[in-house]
């Protein structure tokens, strides 16, 4: 998260909220929505957790904790949980094979990011701008094109289901992780993680009242 640690809690705070909301809509009009109506509850906590990282910079405590976990859910979690969730909100035969091949690609790069992590030989953490910066010394540096398989595995679930707000919010987190790659590179984990995490607060609307399934 950009700016501060009390920045990180009030935004992990105001994410609990329409998280709660948002899941509780899910489970009254549309079940298969579930898993996406999760996704601001883990961003909620994800922006917590990188509120104690900037806590912890301050030398009073050792973040170590907080990072891996952070880092875990921006590189390993991802990769998995958005085709999961496209799978599970049509379970119709409608794009079933590529999501089903975006799933399997999701556990293999989520398997090969938590590993290599697992295996560096630690994070450095520095403050750049107001954001973030996650320095892993991987004993073996990912190659260039890692970047892009992550963000067309874990943005194009949201192209491929029929759901007009998903489709609007997968262009924005695809223009937010492109323009973040290239812009803010030293700081893209933190600000592109904040920018899904703000576009994740719109899910609330993917999920259809009864209102709206009458007029559909």
């Amino acid at each position: 998260m950009c700016i501060s640690a009390p920045a990180s809690f009030m935004a992990g705070s105001a994410l609990a909220v329409v998280g709660a909301i948002t899941i509780i809509k899910a489970r009254q009009y549309d079940r298969h929505m579930l898993l996406f109506a999760l996704f601001p509850v883990i961003f909620s906590f994800h922006q917590f957790i990188e509120g104690f990282v900037w806590l912890s910079l301050g030398g009073t405590f050792s973040g170590a904790i907080f990072i891996y976990i952070y880092l875990f859910i921006a590189t390993s979690l991802w990769p998995s949980f958005c085709p999961l969730a496209s799978l599970w909100v049509e379970p119709s035969r409608v794009n079933q094979a590529a999501r089903y091949v975006l799933f399997a690609a999701g556990l293999s790069l989520s398997a090969y990011q938590f590993f290599q992590l697992t295996t560096s030989s630690g994070i450095e953490v520095k403050v750049v701008g107001h954001s973030l910066s996650y320095i892993i010394g991987y004993k073996s540096p990912p190659p260039e094109f890692i970047n892009y398989t992550y963000a067309l595995i874990t943005v194009s679930p949201l192209f491929i289901v029929r759901n007009q707000t998903l489709n609007i919010l997968g262009v924005l987190a695809g223009a937010a992780f492109l323009y973040t790659l290239f812009e803010m590179r030293e700081v893209w984990y933190s600000v592109w993680c904040f920018s899904a995490a703000v576009f994740s607060a719109f899910l609330y609307f993917s999920i259809k009242g009864p209102r709206t399934k009458e007029v559909s």
